[in-house]
């Protein structure tokens, strides 16, 4: 692939990654509130005791078989049909073992509506099975628009049909159906545009090539995943539900955008950045001018969120949630970091090292298990103060092999996420202070706040000459014109 044609790929992914993370998660965040304002924090702690175990299972159905199948350059039909054979099988055995798991976990928690909940929510894992190779071709052949349509009509009819389950009182029920509803439209979406079926081919070769690669992925994954639930099982096991909805509406939301951002580096640079695996020069000039973008907008959008987050939650979810504002900012700073930790991961990734990954990742979560038993002895505050300090960690830890796989030091990392960082954080620390002198109605407030944030972002980022600013404001430039939104709407002549 030319380097004009991988550029112009890369900037369609981010583009159509962008309009996914807008119009999916935007969907995603309007249809949370209005399900935050018609259900309690008790049932959205219901749901958080159920989905850590479902998650869980979800990691064993992808057992990293589909990031090796995009690492690897010139795959076949044995390839495809191998995975995605292997797929559906763990995914039954993983369905299973979560049915007959259920009356345990509803016993653990002292909830015997658990059980029904588990089982049902269990759905989601066959589906997933069934869309994991038809999502790992597309991403393959950097179809992101196809992505993109599958996000937003899935997000779209889930959230309609859970807020009519939501008024017709069925309560927590509307949450398990909106994550099966919305993994089941997606798969469907991607069936249909991608054309691709399975036949009855396997190869026990293929498979080893690709688990040899892939099951340190596996092993990452399942770690990260199982120490994940023990936020939600802690906080869960002891204190009140509510609390536990607290965090997982604060989580859900801080989570939403650092993730999104996260998966489009990922499910972009990825695949990209994997043309380029023997290209050292090459490879290192482009991950250091992803890492400036890419962190710069993480860092504007996390820090503004968490200066502006008492009169936005108010406004958006109620006095009832006000609770959760103060675990919804200390998330924020914890997960700004996270689309660098992707990042760095990639590169281990792309140049055949999860060998390498794994040890990282062993080395990050014997350091945080300190941190979770002070969490759990000390409570809940002291727990998201352990998560910040747990991924910012994770930073220099991720980025120890870079120098020694593409000659990318932590140094320069730094040197790259300072203009982004200081802009962001000046701006949010202004906008938060404001907020804090004034007592305005929250709109009022919110609406200070908010430009204020974006006005003094916009001036120092041109005053300074920030490169991602004027890289961000070309892009935009380019792709939102009259003509290339014709395009993408399919109506020009």
């Amino acid at each position: 692939m030319g380097v004009s044609n991988l550029k112009r790929k890369t900037v369609n992914g981010f583009f159509w990654s962008s309009l996914e993370m807008l119009f999916s998660q935007g969907q995603g965040i309007l249809y949370g509130i209005v399900l935050a304002r018609l259900l309690s924090p008790n049932e959205f702690g219901l749901l958080g005791m159920v989905t850590i175990f479902i998650a869980i299972a979800q990691v064993f159905v992808d057992s990293g078989l589909s990031q090796a199948l995009i690492r690897k350059q010139n795959c076949t039909e044995i390839d495809y049909n191998t995975i995605f054979w292997v797929n559906i099988v763990i995914g039954i055995v993983a369905f299973v073992v979560i049915w007959i798991l259920a009356p345990y976990i509803a016993d653990f928690y002292e909830k015997p509506e658990l059980i029904n909940l588990t089982r049902v929510l269990a759905l989601a894992i066959i589906i997933s099975s069934l869309t994991l190779n038809q999502q790992t071709i597309i991403t393959k052949n950097l179809d992101f628009k196809t992505l993109t349509k599958s996000s937003v009509l899935g997000t779209l009819v889930a959230g309609i049909l859970s807020i009519l389950m939501a008024i017709y009182g069925f309560g927590v029920w509307s949450l398990v159906w909106r994550v099966i509803i919305n993994q089941a439209v997606r798969s469907l979406v991607l069936w249909y545009y991608n054309r691709w079926l399975p036949n009855f081919t396997y190869s026990k070769v293929i498979l080893k090539e690709h688990f040899l690669f892939g099951s340190n992925l596996l092993l990452i994954s399942v770690v990260a995943a199982i120490y994940k639930s023990f936020y939600n099982m802690i906080i869960g096991k002891n204190y009140p539900v509510s609390t536990l909805g607290y965090y997982t509406n604060a989580e859900q939301y801080s989570n939403m955008p650092a993730t999104s951002i996260s998966a489009i580096t990922n499910k972009v640079s990825y695949p990209v950045l994997s043309e380029m695996q023997y290209d050292n020069a090459r490879l290192r000039q482009s991950i250091k001018k992803l890492i400036e973008t890419v962190m710069y907008i993480s860092f504007i959008i996390m820090f503004g969120l968490a200066a502006v987050s008492r009169p936005l939650l108010t406004i958006l979810l109620g006095a009832k949630w006000i609770p959760s504002i103060i675990y919804f900012q200390i998330l924020c700073f914890a997960y700004a970091i996270s689309p660098l930790l992707i990042i760095n991961q990639n590169i281990m990734k792309i140049k055949g090292r999860s060998d390498l990954f794994l040890r990282t990742e062993i080395i990050k979560y014997l350091l945080f298990t300190p941190l979770l038993v002070l969490g759990a002895i000390y409570g809940i505050k002291v727990l998201l103060a352990g998560i910040v300090v747990f991924y910012w960690l994770s930073l220099f830890i991720n980025s120890m092999y870079s120098k020694r796989l593409i000659g990318l030091t932590i140094m320069e990392q730094c040197i790259y996420l300072i203009p982004g960082m200081t802009i962001a954080g000046l701006s949010a620390l202004t906008a938060w202070c404001l907020g804090l002198l004034f007592h305005f109605n929250d709109f009022l407030i919110l609406t200070i706040q908010s430009f204020i944030f974006l006005g003094m972002v916009i001036l120092l980022s041109i005053l300074f000459k920030v490169g991602a600013f004027i890289e961000i404001k070309q892009i935009l430039l380019n792709k939102l014109t009259l003509l290339n939104l014709l395009k993408a709407l399919k109506i020009e002549k």
